[in-house]
């Protein structure tokens, strides 16, 4: 009887110690913050490059999205899934309790729109740079509400910025460019925002 209720303390205490590391886990980081330094190299290297083949090669638009944007995506995603795993290990959290499943879905699910719209943007060959930029604020908001909600602020600038190319009308390769390079400053500059909010969380 007494091993009985010592068992049954005991898995108490496991479940109040696994209560704990989930509620620290809200209002904090779920992926390493190296992972929004490598986007921000990815989607800078990307824009440069696209800029290159289309104004240099004459490649088509759609051209440059299948050689390079979406090879970007997928060594995107992986990269993510890499630094949610080492972030998740770190904490001790299990990876796949029922919320990360689900969160890591909601993310795989956004890769997948974000890519539909930008094949179709492009398939009319038109330069839509203040949509493109805005499309680099949707991973934004999503990160806000489930990590530190101050990164917010990215996300609005970004969507912002992009608001203004579309009210001047700002259609051109080069405007592209722009969108690319705001994008991945962005990324960097959240890196550097969620290196901070870990720090003072840790404090």
């Amino acid at each position: 009887m007494e091993e009985n209720k010592k068992d049954v303390e005991d898995y108490l205490q496991d479940l109040k110690e696994i209560k704990k590391m989930m509620d620290e886990s809200e209002d904090s980081g779920i992926i390493e913050v190296w992972v929004f330094w490598a986007y921000g190299l990815l989607v800078g290297a990307a824009s440069i490059f696209s800029y290159l083949l289309i104004n240099v090669r004459n490649l088509s638009r759609m051209d440059v999205f299948l050689a390079i944007w979406l090879p970007v995506m997928f060594i995107a995603g992986i990269l993510e899934t890499i630094g949610w795993v080492k972030k998740m290990d770190k904490k001790s959290i299990p990876l796949f309790s029922r919320k990360y499943v689900k969160l890591f879905s909601g993310l795989m699910g956004q890769l997948v729109i974000i890519c539909a719209m930008l094949y179709f943007l492009i398939q009319a060959d038109i330069p839509h740079a203040g949509i493109y930029m805005m499309i680099g604020a949707i991973p934004l908001f999503f990160y806000s509400q489930i990590t530190y909600s101050s990164i917010i602020i990215e996300a609005w600038i970004l969507t912002g910025g992009g608001l203004l190319l579309l009210i001047n009308n700002v259609s051109s390769i080069e405007a592209s460019l722009f969108s690319g390079l705001s994008i991945a400053v962005a990324y960097f500059v959240l890196g550097f925002h969620m290196r901070y909010e870990e720090k003072k969380s840790n404090e």
